[in-house]
């Protein structure tokens, strides 16, 4: 009975190879399916690494600055996983992109998640009552609250400190803004969502899709 799921399993795996380098398969049920198979089969050695889960999670700033053409949230989480700035250590930690649009990646529904709380949430980077840290020295900068969000500026997210306008697509509560380039695809000339510096990220702006900013990535 097991050669015979097995047979099976392999036999959808060569039809359905999922692609281990796309964060959005990070941790999913059918990303541990196919590591299961591709060590069964030979095909890969790093079988017991589990994906670690911060709990001292970190931000960095990517090393290069972008328009709002991103390839889309996941786009920009690719981008957060290949950027030379991202920590060596632990091996596989997942970065994500603190972006958000109004359908793929969402904070809060209502004005700083005032009714459902961190039910809210949309594929969100930040997780409730957890510290923050900048990878750069280790520094705590903000805590969030139970619903996931921060809700006071305590320290710059970089150092050194950013002071330029920060594409980040979120409104006013941690509402997704109406402008979020096309959801991370263009980089023309319209409004988005932005912080106005590194310490202000729950304080939205805005910005413009085609001018160039550096995207902030987070520690899942």
């Amino acid at each position: 009975m097991n050669r015979f799921l097995l047979a099976c399993s392999l036999l959808f795996f060569q039809c359905t190879k999922l692609d281990l380098n796309n964060p959005n398969e990070f941790g999913t049920e059918a990303f541990w399916q196919t590591q299961s198979i591709l060590c069964l089969t030979g095909q890969t050695t790093d079988c017991q690494t589990a994906i670690p889960v911060c709990t001292r999670c970190r931000f960095f700033s990517t090393s290069t600055s972008y328009t709002g053409a991103r390839g889309g949230i996941s786009g920009a989480d690719a981008i957060c996983m290949n950027d030379a700035k991202k920590p060596m250590l632990p091996a596989r930690a997942v970065f994500k992109a603190f972006l958000a649009d109004d359908v793929n990646r969402i904070a809060c529904t209502t004005s700083d998640c005032s009714t459902g709380g961190v039910t809210e949430n949309k594929d969100w980077v930040l997780k409730p009552n957890t510290p923050y840290y900048r990878a750069v020295d280790g520094g705590n900068f903000m805590i969030t609250n139970s619903a996931g969000i921060f809700t006071a500026h305590l320290q710059h997210a970089e150092s050194p400190t950013i002071v330029t306008s920060i594409l980040t697509g979120f409104s006013t509560g941690w509402l997704s803004a109406t402008n979020h380039c096309n959801r991370w695809t263009i980089g023309t000339t319209s409004n988005a969502g932005a912080s106005a510096n590194s310490v202000t990220l729950h304080s939205p702006s805005i910005g413009n899709c085609s001018s160039a900013s550096i995207i902030f990535c987070v520690e899942q």
